[in-house]
């Protein structure tokens, strides 16, 4: 087996949505045929952010601690994490460190360049700044195209426009990589390419007939498949034109699809379980008419235009996330702000009030065991709750809520009051269509491809492959 590896990070590849496409994926089937294209699990929550450091540094999320997500609903898109540990622990580190000549593009949160073996080529993160490397002298920063992490926030006419963008800037990067990786001889290389997961995001429903908001726009209806042609396009030429030198291992963090469309209130489901006490009628009455808007805006059609006129006040991000409804300190179970309004939610018990171990023990097993209970018109919601001593272990383990569920995909988090509801609607989608799965993808040229499994296997595979090449 050759010693040499390309690999490569798709973010937001699906598998499902690959076996359904088959058809229209003609090198991603050949690779399935033969047994070389296999699924991969995420991390919890399944987010790029903490996807991609456990991929880096083969750290688990309770031990990286890196856990935020990625709001693009933020009205300042951005992220505040500190991502220092990433430096000089990733995968091309070590195998710098090893001897290995290294090339490294467009590594997602890896920020600023640092000295490595080889080369290294990165853009910011989310809040703006230069393309870095570590070789001034090997790069014209000025002729690459945008890399990093770009967030783009189209709005409903400019789909079209961004649809082009976004697959013309897909091929220039890996244009711009291939250029690079052909001037200097390179024992591994890594390859980032965000755009995948940037533009299911965004256009998952004009593809996807069985959404809710499917839109008839004709000329966005491919615009998925068509960015998964683009990839199986790029990685069978890249394997065609290295298959002699290098092995070639394709990934992705996390998988794609349609994001939920229905939201499980969990405040209220804490309420009527007892284990906290109503809100306020201010905050009940400021809630309910949030909803009420937000119902009368996804009936008309209009949840775009209408949240960007409320977005002027001041208040609006707390009143979004509801973040004023029930103030962490003041009850011993409160439902903390964790992964957005999608599947993945927790909740946490304040060890200040509940101070005895039996008492918190008892507690938790308590919720677990009703919240497994919930059901929609007689549908199970939970696909599992765990306590998260059970979900991983490491030093910032902390970092989750005592509890952590997965509801069904359709379902997301929101953690305000609608009345007496237990579920509501998610109008969001109507402007963030696309959501996050469990299982992306691995493939390659390497028969061993399915005993990886999950990310949390990468980093160490990519290093037992590289330097043992066998």
């Amino acid at each position: 087996m050759k010693r040499k590896t390309i690999a490569i990070l798709l973010d937001g590849l699906d598998y499902r949505y690959i076996m359904d496409h088959l058809d229209q994926l003609p090198f991603f089937r050949r690779l399935y045929e033969e047994k070389k294209l296999a699924p991969l699990d995420s991390v919890v929550p399944a987010d790029s952010i903490p996807s991609w450091t456990t991929i880096y540094t083969g750290l688990n999320p309770a031990e990286h601690g890196i856990l935020e997500s990625i709001d693009y609903l933020d009205f300042k898109n951005k992220v505040k994490g500190d991502y220092s540990l990433i430096q000089g622990n990733t995968f091309w580190d070590m195998l710098g460190d090893a001897g290995m000549k290294v090339f490294v593009f467009n590594p997602f949160m890896a920020y600023p360049a640092w000295d490595v073996n080889g080369l290294m080529i990165c853009g910011p993160v989310f809040e703006g700044g230069d393309v870095s490397t570590n070789r001034s002298d090997m790069v014209d920063l000025k002729a690459l195209p945008p890399i990093g992490g770009m967030v783009d926030h189209p709005k409903d006419k400019e789909m079209e426009s961004f649809f082009e963008r976004t697959m013309e800037l897909s091929q220039k990067q890996f244009d711009a990589f291939l250029y690079y990786f052909d001037k200097q001889p390179y024992d591994f290389a890594f390859l980032g390419i965000t755009t995948p997961d940037r533009m299911q995001h965004f256009l998952w429903r004009y593809t996807d007939p069985g959404d809710r908001t499917y839109p008839k726009n004709e000329k966005l209806r491919e615009s998925v498949i068509q960015m998964y042609e683009l990839m199986d396009k790029n990685m069978a030429d890249i394997v065609q034109r290295y298959q002699d030198r290098y092995q070639v291992i394709v990934f992705s963090d996390h998988g794609h699809g349609r994001r939920c469309e229905k939201t499980f209130f969990i405040n209220e489901w804490l309420i009527r379980e007892g284990f906290i006490k109503d809100s306020s009628v201010r905050k009940r009455m400021i809630e309910y008419a949030k909803h009420l808007m937000l119902d009368f805006l996804d009936r008309i059609h209009m949840v775009e235009s209408g949240t960007a006129l409320f977005k002027r006040f001041s208040i609006a991000h707390k009143v979004k996330n509801a973040e004023y409804v029930f103030e962490s300190g003041s009850e011993a179970v409160y439902a903390p702000k964790f992964d957005g309004t999608n599947p993945y939610g927790g909740i946490t018990i304040n060890r200040d009030i509940v101070t005895d171990q039996a008492d918190y023990d008892e507690l938790c097993q308590n919720i677990i065991e009703r919240l497994a209970l919930v059901k929609d018109d007689g549908h199970p919601v939970m696909r599992w709750v765990k306590r998260r001593d059970d979900l991983y272990k490491g030093t910032h383990a902390d970092n989750y809520p005592d509890i952590v569920y997965c509801m069904e995909p359709e379902y997301g988090v929101d953690r305000g009051l609608y009345g007496r509801r237990l579920f509501g609607i998610n109008a969001m989608h109507w402007i963030i269509s696309g959501g996050h799965r469990y299982t992306g993808v691995i493939m390659g040229t390497r028969d061993d491809i399915s005993s990886v499994g999950s990310v949390l296997n990468v980093h160490d595979y990519l290093i037992d492959i590289s330097r043992d090449g066998d």
